[in-house]
């Protein structure tokens, strides 16, 4: 089963996907954190995180812009500069639809910008396509940390 590293800070949203990702049948581990250090200790493998049997290196990272203590944005830049993890496939999933923050994203490397949802149809459905392309179809690149 392959793992979705989400980046969120917001308890609501993360319920939200959880239960969008229950519905929907897809097939993938959910590890959540809640800002963007935690997700730079999770991806490096450092503190409890270590134990990639309980926490797997992910196939995907899904990002929030806007998180306590580290952005997202910050988070991003982080990985790219990151040998070990700049392969690593990000997509920013935000609920802002602002252009500088698109932009941003992109400047950063971001491998693609979802805008969020609270309809919780479209939410499946938007998690379904992130499945099919992101974890089924995508030919994704080694990382060291893998």
């Amino acid at each position: 089963m392959k793992t979705i590293l989400v980046a969120e800070d917001d308890a609501d949203d993360v319920f939200m996907l959880r239960r969008a990702l229950t519905r929907s049948g897809i097939k993938a581990q959910l590890q959540i954190v809640t800002d963007g250090e935690q997700a730079m200790s999770y991806l490096r493998g450092e503190h409890h995180y270590g134990d990639r049997e309980r926490f797997p290196f992910p196939s995907l990272t899904l990002l929030d812009i806007k998180m306590p203590r580290m952005t997202g944005l910050e988070a991003l830049q982080a990985i790219r500069d990151d040998p070990a993890l700049k392969r690593l496939p990000v997509v920013v999933f935000s609920s802002s639809d602002q252009p500088c923050d698109i932009n941003r994203a992109f400047d950063l490397h971001a491998n693609s910008y979802l805008v969020k949802t609270s309809n919780l149809g479209f939410l499946e459905q938007l998690l379904c396509t992130v499945e099919e392309y992101w974890l089924a179809l995508n030919q994704g690149p080694t990382c060291p940390c893998n």
